[in-house]
Parts: structure tokens; C-alpha cells; sequence
């Protein structure tokens, strides 16, 4: 964009920046009220979330069906038929041994909590902080058998119990409804598309249908990604502690597999609770084998892993990635964590394509490929 360019004059570059900042200040409104609006009905996001990564993960597998002359109807059906005969295989063989060494690790527990107190009290010491004294499962314990305290602990617990309902309805609500309004939405997918693109002008609806694809490359390759990628962080991690005869190794394993649903926190925090293990519950050997498994795992993943299944990303630099976790956190809790960084992903494509095209001049291929990495070039 030039001044050279007919019609185009000083005053008129100037009057479409400010109706261009105006509209970008109406979107970012639009984006608080909708903000609001999800923390207000934040019992319902976490179903429209499951919902969303059940209509990712499977419509390409609806759609296979459906070009092998399957009704969409009964594809929808054998595709998440499918996702509960998985669930149903894996509890069987996984739960069973979660349950195990869950139950260990509660009698175990005592223990490993003394054991982190004196080697917390031992690093305080060595800061010349030698007068303090920090408590021992036995001082809660006997803090507890306190008729006092109980009360006082009931009492909070009953003042709690509304907030424990909530949770519980809350899952159920994830469970059961999550995979209704998917089966719902898979089936009329390709109708809402066309109803989606009907409430744009005719003129506009090419560009739309290619920043919805954009969308998709990025934003569900990112979901669907992600989770493949949790589960085999979780499998290394549970496969090398079991080698090196940690305690707990599955249910250290399946911590770190959800949490690296989450960027950043799976194998740190799969790490971390290994060697704290290690450290309370066998030898410094074992703990220096916790921290090479670890490692080992935190390397595969980001340089094999994450770049083979995620094959395309949004171009997020990592400080701000941190920072919207722990803004959502701050705000939602749990569930905006989980959807802080497609939801920042969604927006910078959409922002982005908007400025790069409107405001900078450049093509839709120029926009997209400022805003998406991608590892191997796909047809969008």
C-alpha cells in the first residue's frame, strides 16, 4: 500500500487506520464479553472443550467412512464407539495398577512427608535458618486428634461441601455431555460449515473457508497433537522408572502423561515427582537414574516427539505461552489452563491474517505462513 496507488491519498490511509483500530478495539471487546461470559458459565466449558477434541480428533475418521459409503450418522456412531471401547480397554488394563500403587503410596505417604521435611530443614540450615522447625506427619496427625480442631475442620469441610457438588456435577456433566454434543456435532459438520459461511458476504467467503482450514491445520493438529503426545510422554516416563525400579512408576507415569496435556508441565513435573520419590524412597543412585530417565524423556519429546505429531503449530514465543497459563489459571482455574493456549492460538491466526492482510498487504499464503509453522507442508 502506497500513496502511488490510485484513490489512495494521506487522508485516506489515515481514515482507514483509524476505522481498521476501531474495529480492532470493538474485536477485542467482543473477545472480553465472550471471556466473561465463558468464566460465568464455566460449568458448561468443560463439556464444549471434550466436545471440541472428540469433533478433531474423529472427523477425519468420519469423514474416511463417509467416502467408503457409510451414512455420516453411522460413522459418527463407530467412531466414538470406538473412543469408548479404547477408554474401556485401557482402564482394564491400566486402572488396576493405578489403584494398586495408589493404595501403597497412601501407607507409604507418612514416610516419604517426614523424609522431605528433614531434607527441607537440612537446606534451611545450611542458609543459616537453624531455628526453624517444620512439622512431621505425627504434629498434623496429633493436630488433627484435637476436639478443637476437628471442629473447626468440619466446619470448613461443611462450609466446602458446596463446592465439592459443584466438581462432582461438574464431571459428570464432562462425561456425559461432552461426547452427546460431539456425536451431535460430527453428524451436522458439514451443514454447519455451510451455515457458518452463509452469514458471510459472497465475496468474503472464500477468505473465511481458508483461515477456517488454517484453523484446523494449526489449531486441531494442536489438539489432536497434544494428546498423542501426553500419552506417549506418560508411557516413556512410567517405561524407564519401571526399569529403573522406582517405586510408583505407573502412577508417576500417568501424572506426567495428563499433565503434559498441558505445554511445559509433563515431563517437569513427571521428573520432579520421580526424584522426589527416588530420593525418599530408595537410594541416590536410584534418584540419579529418576533425573536421567527424565531428561532423556524431556529431549525425545521435544526434539522427535512434538515436531513428528505436531506437524503443524501457531508460531507462540514460550514467555508467552507461560504467560496466558498462568493469566488463565489465575482467572478459571483448571479449564482455562487447558484451553489457554488453542484459544490464544485461535486468535493470533485470526488477528494475524487480519493485519498482515488489511493493514500490511499481503496475500493469504504470505499471512499464514507468518502466523503457522508447520514441519511437513499439508494442503489446506
Amino acid at each position: 500500500m502506497s500513496d502511488s496507488e490510485p484513490g489512495l491519498t494521506p487522508e485516506s490511509i489515515v481514515r482507514r487506520l483509524g476505522l481498521y483500530s476501531w474495529a480492532f478495539l470493538g474485536f477485542i471487546v467482543l473477545v472480553g464479553v465472550l471471556a466473561w461470559l465463558g468464566i460465568q458459565g464455566r460449568i458448561i466449558l468443560a463439556p464444549l472443550l471434550l466436545a471440541a477434541v472428540l469433533v478433531f480428533v474423529l472427523n477425519p475418521v468420519v469423514v474416511r467412512l463417509e467416502r467408503r459409503g457409510l451414512p455420516r450418522l453411522v460413522g459418527t456412531g463407530i467412531a466414538l464407539g470406538g473412543v469408548v471401547v479404547l477408554l474401556v480397554v485401557v482402564g482394564a488394563l491400566v486402572i488396576p495398577g493405578v489403584v494398586d500403587q495408589a493404595r501403597d503410596f497412601a501407607g507409604t505417604f507418612p514416610r516419604i512427608f517426614d523424609d522431605l521435611v528433614v531434607l527441607a530443614e537440612g537446606f534451611l540450615h545450611r542458609l543459616g535458618l537453624r531455628q526453624v522447625y517444620l512439622w512431621r506427619y505425627e504434629d498434623f496427625a496429633n493436630y488433627l486428634q484435637d476436639p478443637g480442631n476437628r471442629d473447626f475442620l468440619v466446619e470448613l469441610f461443611l462450609s466446602r461441601i458446596g463446592e465439592f457438588t459443584a466438581g462432582v456435577l461438574e464431571l459428570f456433566l464432562v462425561a456425559v455431555l461432552g461426547p452427546v454434543l460431539a456425536f451431535y456435532l460430527l453428524i451436522d459438520l458439514p451443514r454447519l460449515q455451510e451455515r457458518v459461511l452463509g452469514l458471510f458476504p459472497p465475496a468474503s467467503r472464500a477468505e473465511v473457508a481458508f483461515v477456517g482450514r488454517s484453523l484446523n491445520v494449526a489449531v486441531g493438529g494442536f489438539l489432536k497433537g497434544q494428546l498423542l503426545v501426553a500419552m506417549i510422554v506418560g508411557v516413556m516416563l512410567a517405561v524407564g522408572y519401571r526399569i529403573i525400579g522406582l517405586p510408583f512408576w505407573l502412577l508417576i507415569g500417568m501424572i506426567g502423561g495428563v499433565l503434559n496435556i498441558v505445554p511445559f508441565l509433563g515431563p517437569w513435573v513427571g521428573g520432579a515427582l520421580g526424584v522426589l520419590v527416588a530420593v525418599t524412597t530408595s537410594d541416590p543412585l536410584t534418584a540419579l537414574w529418576a533425573v536421567v530417565v527424565a531428561v532423556v524423556v524431556q529431549q525425545i519429546d521435544n526434539h522427535f516427539i512434538t515436531p513428528s505429531v505436531l506437524r503443524a503449530t501457531v508460531k507462540l514465543h514460550p514467555a508467552m505461552t507461560l504467560s496466558v497459563l498462568v493469566l488463565a489459571g489465575a482467572v478459571a482455574g483448571v479449564w482455562g489452563v487447558v484451553v489457554a493456549v488453542p484459544l490464544t492460538a485461535t486468535l493470533k491466526v485470526v488477528v494475524g491474517h487480519w493485519w498482515r492482510t488489511r493493514v500490511l498487504g499481503e496475500s493469504w499464503e504470505e499471512a499464514r505462513e507468518a502466523v503457522v509453522e508447520e514441519t511437513q507442508r499439508r494442503e489446506t
